[in-house]
């Protein structure tokens, strides 16, 4: 009797054993986007024991019965990496805000039942997004954040570098191991888009790990439709050549059609902690097209520390700190510093646009719709304490999260007032690369195209704003700027689209009601002609035209006021010599075209060393005379070289004293 009840129990612990192996046969569960998030995910793994695994979905939850799952697909890339055998299943063809559930079988038995959600694809959805970085070496603080990753619930994790400390494959196991805690209370696991810090040795580590699609980690993927369109930078490569001019083409391609444009890189590009090196490559290669193309927040890691600026544009004017200056306007906000687990810092850099810094572990919560995005900072520490969100509505803040409550506020609110629209460059402070020329400032000409004839002037209460277009490419478009502070700022007030295909064409646009505005004396007009493929020119109104009678009047009271014969003014230098403005640090290039072309424009240094190379595609034929911003190289002598089609179309030699 006695050596049957030793078999049963034997019997029962084999059977316990087994089911305890089958769980145990995967683990390490993440899950990412490398493409569209509202019909795909990836879903990853570490395939601790077993063979053949697939992953096994549905919309229906089916708990752990294998048999009732509709929809499989196996592995699509795996390998071993940092002591883990990572396997990755990527489903596509999915559903938008969605909730899919799935397990995943192996030789051995099923894992746990998981779910995710696919992101929604209307952009008047609301999204919740969680952000940060530097996670490394303080496990409990680590915890910490992730436990209220899995209680906030949100439909992203924006995670900017520096996971681990070393880069070693016992600290990535042990990562994984704390991000099981992020997981949801049902099983819900919350997708990551990653960047690379300064810790993760190369970009191999977040290939292997989480299947991200670009091997050198830059990309942007779309969250909402258009709603939000999110970049991910990489700062431990070059910010220059390719990355930024992927950069560029994307904000200005794609970028614009969303609502938000929000970036996230691990470099600081000006830090708030005094020992961090200051970025200027960053605000070079990238802190002007943010700008330019209008880029709302961007999140940057590295020094952990806490801080929000106010919004800030790259500019050397007077007011500017460091190489920015506040823009309620058009500028960007920048928060961060890292804070989810690293060695916390002293906050001892702050910059006159800084809005508050401060020194905790932390993460931001940002709530983005069509209408504003708010941006919080949750204080992470003592997260058990925290109760869950409403799964029914993740907008509430759950009892006992604590926000971050400075003297400027817990919540920055950035409201959609305008549509996205390239703004005019500014300058950034020294050397570095030259930026490419979106548009001529106040050019009079573009491959062909001028605008002739702009007038202002008053009709009865309104303002007349006429102009003539010649030689119009097709699909032009006239954009009416208006400035009431000395040209500081303009306001778009109409878009005027263009005949196309004329050799002349006459325009005309009423200001209503502006011509008995007090602040019409004040007022200063412009127009912006932009051309299908985004290249644009700022017009000023033509200077009035002398009333005859009125000038021979003066002459006649006073003949020294008898106007001068004209004397084509003699050149400084000689025709291919081009020294800066000492003003403004810009030059003035002339090329033809005689055919569409793809344009480069390369400078090097006295030792041909290339400082700078700018593509401008898809030129149409014509006669150029472009602006070109040289303010940020050194003192010294240069070649600029314009090449269309890889021929020498101009050389200039340039003198910078």
């Amino acid at each position: 009797m006695l050596g049957i009840s030793k078999k049963r129990l034997l019997t029962a612990l084999f059977f316990c054993g087994t089911l305890f192996s089958a769980d145990a046969a995967t683990d390490r569960y993440r899950c990412m986007w490398r493409d569209d998030p509202s019909t795909t995910m990836v879903i990853g793994w570490d395939q601790v024991s077993g063979t053949t695994p697939t992953v096994l979905y549905d919309v229906v939850d089916n708990g752990q019965k294998a048999a009732l799952y509709k929809s499989s697909v196996k592995p699509t890339f795996s390998i071993s990496s940092k002591g883990m055998k990572n396997h990755f299943a990527r489903l596509t063809g999915l559903k938008p805000n969605t909730v899919y559930y799935f397990i995943i079988k192996d030789s051995e038995g099923v894992s746990k039942r998981f779910s995710f959600q696919t992101a929604p694809a209307d952009p008047n959805s609301r999204i919740s997004i969680i952000a940060g970085g530097d996670s490394r070496n303080h496990r409990e603080a680590r915890r910490d954040a992730n436990r209220l990753v899995s209680k906030l619930r949100p439909h992203v994790i924006l995670f900017n570098g520096d996971m681990t400390g070393g880069d070693t494959a016992p600290e990535w196991r042990e990562w994984f191991d704390d991000w099981q805690l992020t997981i949801g209370s049902d099983g819900r696991l919350f997708p990551l888009i990653v960047a690379r810090g300064n810790h993760e040795a190369s970009n191999q580590p977040l290939i292997d790990l989480f299947d991200v699609k670009q091997p050198d980690v830059y990309y942007a993927l779309n969250i909402g439709g258009n709603l939000i369109r999110v970049y991910t930078l990489n700062s431990m490569i070059p910010a220059g050549g390719a990355q930024r001019e992927w950069l560029e083409n994307d904000l200005k391609t794609v970028g614009t059609q969303a609502t938000w444009r929000i970036a996230q890189y691990h470099h600081a590009i000006r830090p708030h902690h005094a020992d961090k090196t200051e970025k200027d490559e960053l605000l070079l290669n990238w802190a002007t097209f943010f700008h330019k193309y209008r880029l709302h927040l961007a999140i940057e890691s590295d020094s952990h520390v806490t801080k929000a600026t106010w919004p800030v544009r790259p500019s050397r004017e007077s007011g500017s700190d460091e190489g920015f200056i506040r823009d309620d306007e058009n500028g960007t906000i920048y928060v961060g510093e890292g804070g989810w687990g690293a060695p916390l810092r002293e906050n001892n850099d702050d910059k006159s646009w800084t809005r508050n810094s401060d020194s905790f572990n932390h993460f931001n919560w940002i709530f983005v719709d069509g209408q504003k995005m708010e941006i919080r900072t949750i204080k992470t520490d003592g997260s058990n304490k925290v109760q869950e969100v409403d799964h029914k509505n993740i907008f509430n803040a759950p009892v006992g999260l604590v926000v971050w409550t400075p003297s400027n506020g817990d919540v920055i609110t950035v409201r959609n007032t305008k549509p996205a629209q390239v703004a005019a460059a500014t300058m950034p402070p020294s050397s570095g690369t030259i930026p490419a020329p979106g548009g001529d400032v106040l050019a009079s000409k573009q491959g062909g195209h001028s605008v002739s004839g702009f007038s202002i002037g008053k009709r009865e209460s309104d303002v007349a704003i006429r102009w003539t277009g010649r030689n119009e490419p097709d699909a032009i478009t006239y954009e009416i700027h208006r400035s009431l502070d000395g040209g500081k700022q303009f306001k778009l007030l109409a878009s005027v689209p263009g005949k196309g295909k004329v050799e002349k064409q006459d325009y005309a646009h009423l200001d209503k009601g502006f011509a008995v505005n007090s602040q019409f004396k004040n007022a200063l007009y412009r127009i912006k002609a932009i051309r299908k493929d985004g290249q644009f020119s700022f017009f000023s109104p033509d200077p009035p035209a002398p009333d005859p009678a009125q000038a021979q009047a003066q002459v006649q009271a006073d003949p020294s006021k008898k106007p001068k014969e004209e004397v084509p003014d003699k050149p400084k230098e000689e025709d291919n010599k081009l020294i800066p403005d000492p003003a403004t640090g810009a030059v003035r290039i002339k090329y033809n075209l005689a055919k569409t072309s793809n344009v480069l424009v390369l400078l090097t240094d006295a030792q041909n060393k290339e400082i700078s190379k700018v593509p401008l595609n898809n030129q149409p034929p014509g006669a150029y005379n472009k602006s070109l911003d040289l303010s940020r190289i050194g003192k010294g002598k240069y070649t600029l070289v314009i090449k269309a089609e890889g021929s020498v179309v101009a050389q200039y030699q340039v003198e910078k004293g």
